[in-house]
């Protein structure tokens, strides 16, 4: 199968798929769907066919042809390819049967070559999420990943990072984290992802003020300036495996834990991390509804990282309740800036980044036990921390002289007000999410909500509790909606639950 390329971007396909004319499929007895590999080459595609493609062409993604220097015009020859080994593996693993470290570094390779479909990933991954991995098959597959990551070569040691497991509204501890580390000597590289189901991811808060699509080269070049980056995992390609597992994991909705923690922690190394903090957000609507789910994970994470060398410690931090009290990419870095700067911003979210740096410190013996929060509140209050994020921005290609109050806003805003007097039992963070969500956020990066209230606090009649931001009206009403069938807040109750039992109820 001769074929002379064509290249083509199209939005919202596999970056593997090949486009034929359906006469040559036909000519060549294959049919559409068919797994075929690039003769000579470690790279498979899957045979699509649109008759917009003239015959003898073939259509590849710009990804593919860049990594291999193929251009327009080239002649590629591809070979069948059988895929039953893979079907073997997968089938293994539906059996809850252990995998060998040769099985699972086949199918992670297969992955990452495009061998395998989205049904064998997908699958895969359901059986994971369903008879789970031991230890040694995590650590399987933390390697494989690595094997098939780029890698940051740092030269300034210690190489620190820490890592939250996510699906909290707000917790936008990064920017606020990463200077006061940096400032303080240590070299953190932070490789953040975008939002799946939050209404911000790191990357997509910081994007809003600087770049952070960067390639490793220019990582490098940040990082040797400023001992800190924040910067977007999918160019930088660390883990590039995991991420092609997580685009067809994520479409059927599941996050087999197993593969999230060699999917981290392989990351970690490969970005040269010595030391790295894990932390737990649990409660109510968190990812881990109690301690006890927390602490398992830890020491899941332990495990697997001791496994690659790694010096990993782990914290159990709230989940039941948002972390901040601006939602959404926009208004989240502004209110990590607004703490930089010494300007206010919530409490909980400072004491929290403070807390974590502090560990970190103490983890690396830079502070002693006990001593590391006070260390990283000194930096920030000195304003080191706050001329080293601005560093950070430049190095990547922001503007140095952005301030929290010149970050651009919604176009749309509306002011929620209390009709009555009440006192606020508890915060919904999940609910809060799904407002921002449906006010825009994370796509429209403007969009959001601002809590006025926050857990104890007493609300008097007419007092604004949340504002909505969005940057349509009807967006504002989606949130409304939003927020009446999911609603933010629980007030306090004295009575939680009235019980009637039947008249004929008898001992």
């Amino acid at each position: 199968m001769k074929f002379t390329v064509q290249i083509m971007d199209y939005i919202g396909g596999s970056p593997n798929y090949l486009i034929a004319n359906p006469n040559d499929l036909d000519e060549i007895d294959v049919e559409e769907g068919t797994l075929v590999k690039l003769k000579g080459k470690n790279q498979g595609f899957r045979l699509m066919s649109s008759s917009s493609v003239k015959k003898g062409e073939a259509q590849i993604s710009p990804d593919v042809a860049g990594k291999f220097g193929i251009t327009t015009g080239d002649t590629i020859e591809l070979e069948d390819m059988g895929v039953e080994q893979y079907t073997k593996i997968v089938r293994k693993k539906m059996s809850n049967k252990l995998l060998s470290k040769q099985e699972i570094a086949s199918f992670m390779a297969a992955i990452d070559y495009g061998y395998v479909a989205d049904p064998h990933i997908a699958t895969f991954g359901t059986a994971v999420e369903i008879n789970g991995m031991s230890g040694e098959e995590v650590t399987f597959v933390a390697e494989a990943i690595l094997e098939h990551s780029n890698k940051l070569k740092l030269r300034k040691e210690p190489v620190v990072d820490k890592h939250s497991i996510g699906g909290i509204a707000g917790n936008r501890i990064t920017p606020i984290m990463i200077p006061i580390v940096a400032a303080a000597g240590l070299t953190i590289p932070k490789v953040s992802t975008r939002a799946i189901t939050s209404p911000a991811g790191t990357s997509d808060a910081l994007e809003v003020i600087m770049p952070v699509e960067l390639s490793i080269e220019e990582v490098t070049q940040v990082l040797e300036k400023t001992n800190g980056c924040m910067v977007d995992g999918l160019k930088i390609g660390l883990g590039d495996v995991a991420d092609k597992f997580l685009r067809v994991v994520k479409q059927v909705k599941i996050d087999p834990k197993e593969m999230m923690i060699a999917s981290i922690l392989s990351k970690k190394k490969a970005a040269g991390s010595q030391y790295v903090l894990i932390d737990l957000p649990t409660g109510k609507g968190s990812k881990l509804p109690t301690r006890e789910h927390a602490r398992k994970l830890a020491y899941q994470f332990a495990t697997i990282g001791s496994n690659l060398g790694l010096q990993l410690e782990a914290v159990v931090s709230p989940g039941d309740t948002p972390i901040g009290t601006m939602i959404g990419p926009s208004l989240e870095i502004t209110e990590a800036m607004m703490i930089l700067e010494r300007k206010g911003g919530a409490v909980n979210l400072k004491k929290k980044a403070l807390s974590l740096a502090g560990i970190i410190f103490e983890m690396v013996k830079w502070a002693e036990p006990g001593k590391g929060y006070q260390m990283a509140k000194e930096i920030l209050n000195s304003g080191k921390a706050h001329e080293k994020f601005l560093e950070i921005v430049e190095a990547q290609g922001g503007d140095p002289s952005v301030r929290s109050d010149t970050v651009p806003s919604a176009s749309y805003s509306y002011d929620v007000i209390a009709e009555t007097g009440d006192k606020i039992y508890a915060l919904d963070s999940f609910n809060i999410g799904l407002i921002a969500r449906a006010a825009g956020a994370p796509q429209d990066k403007y969009a959001g909500v601002v809590i006025h209230k926050t857990r104890g606090e007493v609300v008097n009649p007419g007092e604004p509790i949340i504002t909505i931001h969005a940057s349509s009206e009807g967006k504002i009403d989606e949130a409304l909606n939003m927020m009446h069938s999911s609603p933010p807040f629980t007030m306090e109750r004295m009575i939680l639950e009235h019980i009637k039992p039947s008249h004929d109820f008898k001992l």
